[in-house]
């Protein structure tokens, strides 16, 4: 007999393909919004990209109210700004558009829409799940977070140095490959192993789900075979779309089941180094799959199949990990990427956040038991990872 398995949802409708920005002002209309407030960062105004989103607006017969100060992690004080903003302008509906960071402000202003106040009042430790009312479109221009089908906001409380979060009502995920091709090569790939880690870390929660596990083995596959030729090859369309669908469906995959001790890791070092989210799950990600094989072989077996690697069939689940992770760190080293040692942070610093990590609430998913022995472990081999 089949085992339950946690319910599997689509927060929101999703179109996708080059172009699609195209389609907003029409799916706007189609909402009965006639005002948006558009919610980005200076760098999706400096690539253009917010004038491409302001005229399909335009052109649907859509006004719209900007709100462009949005910052990496942004804070509670950022997301009550904009949620400010577009309550005195009298807007009917968000659009975030950019990487995570936009799209969670974006999310998090329809909270301050709900009910008029600092939000910090719903950004919690344990999440609270919102019934929003208020219209929320996202447009993502990386291929990492998968912010665009997810129901998460994630919000940093500085006066706390915490990273915490909340759940709200999403309406509508446009994805636009062409929105990527500007993406500098760095973030490329950051962006990229974000989706990764947030598929396999899906497939390797304690509460993983049969639905999600399609959409996380086909973003794997797809992101061991494109991500390389998106990061070497900028303008090639056709990685760019099959990555920016990777980070789609990385997105789906994570939704019910979440993520775990990998992305604890990534709020640690956003809270204390200001590192980016992506790259912190990208560093984390091949020690994290190493740690947590031998308590799930069948699914890192399935996982060492999504990245093609040359398997006998007799690997314990140790070795399967280790397989995985040596692959993941050949992907860095081929895209430049540079370990946590050559980011100006010292063994100690990282090693001195395992609490941080212990007490994040997505430790409690990871299938191994994330004591402070294990986390102080777990950061070393993550700060030792690669030279």
């Amino acid at each position: 007999m089949t085992e339950y398995r946690p319910v599997f949802s689509q927060p929101a409708p999703i179109i996708f393909g080059c172009g699609a920005i195209m389609a907003l002002g029409e799916q706007m209309r189609g909402m009965g919004r006639k005002r948006a407030l558009v919610i980005y960062d200076k760098g999706i105004e400096d690539a253009g990209i917010a004038a491409k989103v302001t005229g399909a607006l335009a052109s649907g017969g859509i006004d719209y109210v900007t709100y462009g100060r949005v910052v990496s992690d942004p804070s509670d004080a950022i997301v009550d700004e904009a949620g400010e903003l577009a309550v005195r302008e009298g807007c009917d509906c968000l659009v975030g558009v950019g990487g995570g960071s936009s799209m969670d402000t974006a999310k998090a202003a329809a909270i301050y829409m709900y009910d008029p106040g600092p939000v910090r009042r719903y950004i919690l430790q344990t999440p609270p799940s919102i019934d929003t009312k208020t219209p929320v479109v996202l447009i993502p221009t990386t291929a990492g977070t998968g912010s665009e089908c997810t129901t998460v906001a994630i919000i940093s409380r500085p006066e706390l140095n915490v990273k915490w979060s909340a759940f709200v009502n999403t309406t509508l995920a446009v994805v636009d490959p062409e929105l990527t091709v500007t993406l500098p090569k760095y973030e490329t790939v950051n962006t990229g192993l974000d989706a990764f880690s947030h598929a396999a870390e899906a497939m390797t929660v304690r509460a993983w789900n049969y639905h999600s596990d399609l959409f996380a083995e086909a973003a794997i596959r797809k992101v061991t075979r494109n991500l390389r030729t998106a990061y070497s090859q900028p303008d090639n369309i056709e990685a760019r779309s099959e990555m920016a669908l990777a980070a789609n469906w990385a997105g789906l995959a994570f939704n019910n089941p979440v993520t775990h001790v990998g992305h604890a890791c990534s709020d640690a070092f956003s809270c204390h180094f200001h590192t980016p989210h992506g790259l912190g799950c990208a560093l984390a990600l091949p020690e994290t799959l190493a740690l947590v094989a031998p308590a799930v072989p069948e699914r890192m077996r399935v996982i060492a199949e999504a990245m093609e690697l040359p398997l006998s069939g007799g690997e314990s689940g140790e070795q399967l990990g280790r397989l995985v992770a040596d692959a993941l760190r050949d992907m860095m080293r081929d895209m430049e990427m540079k370990p946590l040692s050559a980011l100006g942070v010292s063994r100690a610093d990282v090693t001195a956040l395992a609490r941080d990590v212990v007490e994040n609430h997505l430790s409690e998913y990871c299938p191994v038991d994330i004591t402070y022995g294990v986390a102080e472990r777990l950061l070393a081999n993550i700060y030792d990872t690669y030279a």
